[in-house]
């Protein structure tokens, strides 16, 4: 009896350590500083642990068209929004383009993981206020400028619970003609089934497809508005079709 109490308690220190080490990580980093600067540990952090998990919660992946992201360089990644999923598997499967989403200011308060998306230059976005949010816009194409971040946004703005695609907001779009790079549209599907898959222990097939890379010449030289029906109109002849 004692052998199985002292594996199950070894067993459940492996599970709870691993958390502790990104709470006691998450206590370094000043939540006050707005950092211009991702951090190589806090990225490998946030990329490791975000594997691990998806993997344990059965999530796998199908991505088509990866051949099209650009050859070099960074860019604004905008996609669909189907769950609270869809950043955490983005970042994870294309963690080589070092991705910052701009996000709902309620995310930076999760545990741990809100501390370490502000290390690796995630940024809060105000949509209550237009001055805000054009503030987080600026800053968005400052780091795609000086840095080799990507930036990730989703031009709905908010979920789509039903999965239809909903308007989009064009603003957002002003990060790249303000950085003067390609935007890369895409979509995602299967993240929605996640939660309902995990209670009946069922693993998950998410799709992501890389629609097409509009280059940095074009995004300069047409309008917010033109652009964002443009990459609507992909979206939704993949989505709806």
């Amino acid at each position: 009896m004692k052998i199985l109490l002292i594996v199950l308690l070894a067993l459940l220190a492996l599970v709870l350590l691993p958390f502790l080490f990104l709470f006691i990580c998450g206590l370094f980093v000043n939540t006050r500083k707005q950092y211009d600067r991702d951090s190589r540990f806090f990225r490998a952090l946030l990329d490791g642990s975000t594997t691990v998990i998806l993997w344990c919660l059965g999530v796998r992946y199908n991505i088509i068209g990866e051949e099209k992201f650009p050859a070099d360089g960074n860019f604004l990644f905008i996609s669909n929004h189907r769950s609270n999923y869809d950043p955490i598997v983005q970042w994870t499967v294309f963690k080589r383009y070092k991705l910052s989403f701009i996000s709902k200011k309620e995310n930076f308060k999760i545990p741990m993981y809100g501390r370490i998306i502000h290390r690796c230059c995630f940024m809060p976005i105000d949509r209550k206020s237009p001055r805000k949010a054009m503030e987080t816009v600026n800053r968005a194409a400052r780091l795609l400028t000086e840095t080799e971040n990507s930036v990730g946004v989703y031009p709905e703005g908010r979920r789509s619970k039903e999965c239809h695609l909903l308007p989009f907001h064009s603003g957002v779009l002003k990060v790249a003609q303000k950085a003067g790079k390609p935007i890369v549209v895409s979509t995602i599907e299967g993240t929605e089934n996640i939660f309902r898959n995990i209670k009946r222990l069922r693993k998950t097939t998410v799709t992501i497809k890389i629609l097409e890379t509009i280059d940095a010449g074009r995004v300069k030289s047409e309008k917010t508005s033109e652009l964002s029906e443009y990459c609507a109109g992909l979206m939704k002849k993949e989505l709806e079709p």
